[in-house]
């Protein structure tokens, strides 16, 4: 099961993998809070057996970059990139749960941010 996780979640490294949070977010500009919340919780569960894996911590470390840099983005009026589904509180739950939440997992890999 360990290795099957690890796959479905290393999908969303490759955004053009349908059906991910990352597919959503980069190609359809759609936050899916759905997929975050199995992101989160599908690494969570990953890493309580392998909490050496840095695949996957890399990936999140990844994925909160590039969220990131889609809330930047979309409140950027020179930038073309929007989210559609866009609202502040989606944008607040991002950077004081979410955000935190990976940050948490990855323990020291994302305390640059």
């Amino acid at each position: 099961m360990n290795e099957k996780l690890k796959i479905e979640l290393l999908k969303n490294k490759d955004d053009l993998i349908e059906g991910t949070f990352c597919y959503q977010l980069f190609e359809d500009r759609m936050f899916n809070e759905n997929l975050m919340v199995a992101l989160i919780n599908g690494a969570g569960d990953f890493l309580k057996e392998n909490s050496r894996d840095n695949e996957v911590k890399d990936l999140l470390t990844w994925v909160v970059r590039g969220v990131d840099q889609c809330f930047l983005s979309n409140s950027d009026d020179d930038d073309l990139y929007t989210i559609k589904n866009y609202n502040v509180g989606m944008e607040e739950k991002w950077r004081n749960d979410w955000k935190l939440l990976i940050v948490k997992l990855t323990k020291n890999s994302l305390s640059s941010l």
